[in-house]
């Protein structure tokens, strides 16, 4: 008769597991070390659910891998001497293990079902994982959670998949290679391509074509144009620096406060300079290909457009004084301590006297006066001058105290070479434009309380004789995200009935987008609610040539790719490989996934309609098209619009989050051509805190994992050291490619684009290009000559002899 059973205990859910299996395992090893190589490759001591298995299993692999006997009495020394026998069961469990499996002979069997009761708990704890995720998400986006949840999944499948693969017999694989072999004897393939062509027939002739499981490097010079001169200036987090003058990782001041730093610099020579000016007197100098992120209010999404591209825009009248660029939050500058209040000192600046014997200022509100009398510290008083004026003073000493009679506020104003300064040479030092946003507003809002004011309808303005002050107004307003312009006006005054020209005035007016900020003397508040002030932006007025100038172009790490320049001006900071991509897609017809990181994906299908269609990108950026043009971008449109080709412009992507797409756009197309990641270095790490060469390291390592697991072609664009560029001879070698020693390991092609003309522009090698096939695991390296049509942004087969300038 069978007991009763017990409700409570077959309620509780244990974890899959065997224990009869665990034993045959271990007494199998005991009986026969042998054994242990049929199981080893696949079977991990975290496979096993029992705390004494894990153990015993531990120590019989230490032992075998020392090359000395694991048996019952050789095991239960070794787990004496760690002092872990008795946890165990000591000698008799040990003997037991032995007496009670009868033989090794199936032990990879009973080593599978360990293993598969070990995937079956990892599913039971990610699954609970993945539950206690989507009931407390903690801010996490849904998306975010199913990649999540999908990479967690993934990773047991990829777990539980090791050991299934180990050495293959070379019957078979002789069998697969000779089939090969005679099907491209019978296909009669006169190009000796036997992969995926790239269109270019002397690269084909080298490599032939790409190979699925491939990782191809593809390295140039990036970002080729961008540039500003040397003598522009870029806000970090704590002040201006010099173009010239800015190092990989510096940390830099972002338009919306997201962390942002330097990943490249790359000089760009003598280039033609153009200035950008905008509404409110602001400009920054760049080159004609230098980008711009463009707001219109008739397009749904800012456009990112090249300088040339703006000077177009602006000849249209419908684009004039309608195009406005973004403006920075002001969320940067330096936590650094500041010897006077910010408030204090603009109110100082504003309606103060700082020269003389005292520090005066004027006020008539109460509420100002009482807000000075808590800024100034606990040690410091207000004295009544007279009518509206008050003296800052120290308060006295105790009579027990000894201390210097000195005003700590005026001695601050010395330290800052303010003390003695008149109306027309006042200033604010350098210290507090440079500093937090907290305090750079803290300090407008003194300026304001005091001498601003807010018109009828409801313009803010601020007056002032020193023109110094007017400009680092103007300064402080566009570093908290406002607008900000300045006018000189004449004074005048009557003296005995006569009137007589007075001091020049300089008059800052201001928008910002929260103007009730601006101010915390509430009868300018109230004043500023009753007017209807429109926001304004630095809307782009003209663009002019100025000079020829040294040039530089940097990359930035933020999302947007934005970063401040000159008068707070927030400006923006890959053809080779698009080409071929567009080759598999449109003449191959295979699905080609491109990671584009760097340029969005609208941008990217304009290079490609020039490229397929022969049509020149100006032409096609402005829409001039000649009437020859339109039968051309009718024909390209057709054939891209066939095209398998899936573009993902999302920004900062991680090992994993590109896996997984890919791997989702292979199950959806059946099987992928080509996939195209530009570029690797825009990649960031799936773990935190670790150094960028680990990261790289990590990515290269995955994209290389990639290839193969869905057997398709991976080609991944990768930045160059900055250091060819001081070399006689330009050409690239493996050294030069960033993080290069992960990169060079993991690649089974590395393909270097030079273009002479780049560096010397009277080349005899003018509109050709040299792709050096640096390495290749299975075919020779040395270069291939293309045509490179820069008005169609597209490489082509060279006509010509393929003789080479220069080596190394």
């Amino acid at each position: 008769m069978n007991a009763p059973s017990d409700p409570q205990l077959e309620s509780l859910k244990v974890p899959p597991h065997s224990i009869e299996a665990e034993q045959s395992v271990l007494g199998g090893l005991l009986l026969d070390n042998a054994a242990w190589d049929r199981i080893a490759d696949f079977l991990a001591q975290s496979d096993f659910y029992r705390y004494d298995h894990r153990l015993i299993y531990e120590h019989i692999g230490r032992l075998i891998a020392s090359t000395r006997p694991a048996d019952v009495v050789t095991v239960y020394e070794a787990l004496t001497t760690s002092g872990k026998a008795e946890e165990v069961g000591g000698l008799a469990y040990l003997n037991a293990l032995a007496q009670n499996t009868p033989s090794a002979a199936n032990i990879r069997r009973y080593a599978e079902i360990v293993r598969d009761r070990a995937v079956l708990r990892r599913l039971v704890s990610v699954a609970d994982e993945i539950s206690a995720d989507a009931f407390n998400p903690q801010g996490k986006e849904v998306r975010q959670l199913l990649d999540e949840a999908e990479s967690k999944v993934f990773s047991i499948a990829e777990d539980g998949a090791r050991g299934t693969q180990g050495f293959l017999e070379i019957g078979p694989l002789l069998t697969q290679v000779v089939e090969r072999i005679d099907t491209l004897y019978h296909t009669a393939n006169p190009s000796d391509v036997t992969g995926t062509p790239t269109g270019f027939v002397d690269l084909d002739r080298m490599t032939s074509g790409m190979h699925g499981g491939e990782l191809i490097i593809v390295a140039g010079r990036p970002s080729m144009g961008k540039a500003q001169p040397l003598d522009a200036r870029v806000k970090t987090l704590s002040g201006w620096k010099r173009m010239g003058d800015l190092e990989l990782g510096d940390a830099l001041a972002s338009v919306d406060g997201v962390p942002s730093m330097v990943t490249g610099i790359y000089p760009q020579g003598e280039r033609q300079v153009y200035r950008v000016r905008f509404s409110d007197g602001r400009s920054a100098e760049c080159c004609d290909e230098h980008l711009w992120r463009v707001h219109y209010r008739g397009w749904a999404q800012p456009r990112v457009v090249d300088t040339a591209e703006l000077r177009t825009l602006l000849t249209r009248k419908r684009y004039q004084n309608r195009l406005w660029i973004d403006l920075p939050s002001g969320d940067f500058g330096h936590e650094e301590a500041l010897p006077v209040d910010p408030w204090v000192l603009g109110a100082l600046l504003g309606d103060g006297a700082i020269g003389g014997t005292s520090v005066r200022f004027s006020v008539k509100a109460d509420e100002t006066l009482e807000r000075m009398r808590a800024r100034v510290g606990d040690d410091m008083r207000l004295e009544y001058a007279g009518q509206y004026d008050w003296r800052i003073k120290r308060c006295p000493a105790g009579a027990d105290t000894v201390r210097p009679n000195v005003n700590p506020i005026k001695q601050a104003l010395e330290r800052l070479e303010l003390w003695g300064c008149a109306s027309y040479d006042k200033f604010i030092p350098r210290a507090y434009l440079d500093a937090a946003r907290p305090a750079r507003l803290d300090l407008l809002r003194g300026l304001l309380d005091t001498d601003g004011w807010v018109e009828s309808w409801g313009a803010v303005r601020y007056s002032t004789a020193s023109e110094r002050l007017a400009r680092d107004v103007c300064e402080l307003v566009r570093s908290l995200g406002g607008w900000c312009t300045v006018s000189a006006k004449n004074t005048s005054f009557t003296r005995e009935g006569v009137c007589k020209e007075g001091a020049i005035a300089y008059q800052c007016t201001i928008s910002h987008p929260d103007p009730q900020s601006l101010f915390l003397f509430e009868g300018k508040r109230e004043r500023l609610e009753r007017g209807r002030t429109r926001r304004k932006m630095p809307v782009v007025v003209s663009i002019e040539p100025t000079r020829l100038a040294q040039t530089q172009c940097i990359s930035v790490s933020h999302p947007l790719r934005l970063y401040v320049t000159d008068d707070y001006v927030v400006t923006h900071n890959t053809a080779f490989s698009m080409n071929i991509g567009e080759y598999v897609a449109v003449e191959y017809g295979l699905p080609v996934a491109v990671f584009s990181m760097e340029m969005p994906g609208t941008q990217l299908v304009m290079r490609m309609l020039g490229s397929v269609g022969r049509l020149d990108q100006h032409r096609m950026r402005t829409g001039r098209l000649s009437d020859e043009d339109w039968p051309k971008l009718t024909h390209a449109v057709q054939k891209m619009s066939e095209a398998q080709l899936f573009i993902d412009e999302t920004g900062g992507l991680n090992p994993m989050e590109l896996r997984s797409r890919a791997r989702r756009l292979a199950r959806q197309c059946g099987k992928l051509g080509l996939i195209i990641v530009d570029y690797l270095q825009l990649m960031s790490g799936s773990s935190s805190g670790e150094n960028r060469a680990t990261e790289i390291s990590e990515i290269s390592r995955s994209l290389k994992s990639l290839a193969k697991e869905l057997d398709v072609p991976v080609i991944a664009l990768s930045q160059l050291n900055r250091g060819l560029e001081q070399r006689p001879n330009k050409r690239p070698v493996m050294s030069d490619l960033r993080e290069s020693g992960a990169i060079e390991q993991d690649a089974d092609v590395i393909l270097f684009i030079y273009r002479d003309e780049v560096y010397n522009p009277d080349s005899p090698d003018k509109g050709t290009a040299e792709i050096i096939i640096g390495k290749q695991r299975n075919g020779p390296i040395g270069p291939v000559r293309l045509t490179f049509m820069g008005q169609y942004t597209k490489f082509d087969n060279f006509a010509g002899p393929q003789t080479f300038h220069g080596g190394e």
